[in-house]
């Protein structure tokens, strides 16, 4: 990882450390993400910072693709749980990035990598939880995770009040209701 690569991911590790990880009463005093601390202090998130196309054409053998299926097998492995791709230019339109993670999931749920779903970050994110910003990351970025595990989380969360803030579009995206 080149010096500027890993400025950025530095970058991306403080906004979780310093925002997602933190207690906030808009989740009824459990972090943003409550499961993000302990993936990152378990150092089963693989980053890559990649100045990759918004138009990427997302076939089998092209990079993206080829990451996520290094992920993949590396969740069955090696205990991985979450890809985090980051951008490093922060000036890339967020129309685009969500237009590409749309693009993404649609060829994840479309073929042998239908058990994934992906979630974008970025710096202009209009992605609000009970008037909260949580996907304002200091880059684009786009996280891939099993929904498995998406639905064991969301799971251990049902009893809760965590989700008091979310939509229904929200709760669908964890997977609920069931």
């Amino acid at each position: 990882m080149t010096r500027g690569e890993s400025d950025v991911v530095a970058a991306i590790v403080k906004w979780s450390e310093s925002f997602i990880e933190q207690p906030h009463e808009i989740f009824s005093g459990l972090p943003v993400c409550p499961f993000a601390r302990a993936a990152r202090l378990k150092e089963t998130i693989r980053f890559e910072v990649r100045s990759f196309d918004m138009d990427d054409a997302l076939e089998d053998g092209g990079e993206l693709l080829r990451l996520v299926g290094e992920f993949v097998k590396a969740t069955e492995t090696d205990g991985l749980e979450t890809l985090f791709i980051i951008h490093p230019d922060p000036t890339q339109p967020l129309s685009d990035l969500e237009a590409f993670v749309l693009r993404l999931n649609a060829r994840l749920a479309s073929g042998h990598l239908r058990e994934f779903q992906a979630f974008e970050a970025h710096p202009q994110s209009k992605f609000r939880v009970g008037g909260v910003y949580t996907r304002r990351s200091p880059f684009p970025s786009f996280q891939v995770l099993s929904r498995r595990l998406l639905k064991k989380g969301s799971d251990s969360l049902r009893g809760s009040p965590y989700y008091r803030e979310f939509t229904p579009d929200m709760l669908r995206a964890v997977g609920m209701p069931r």
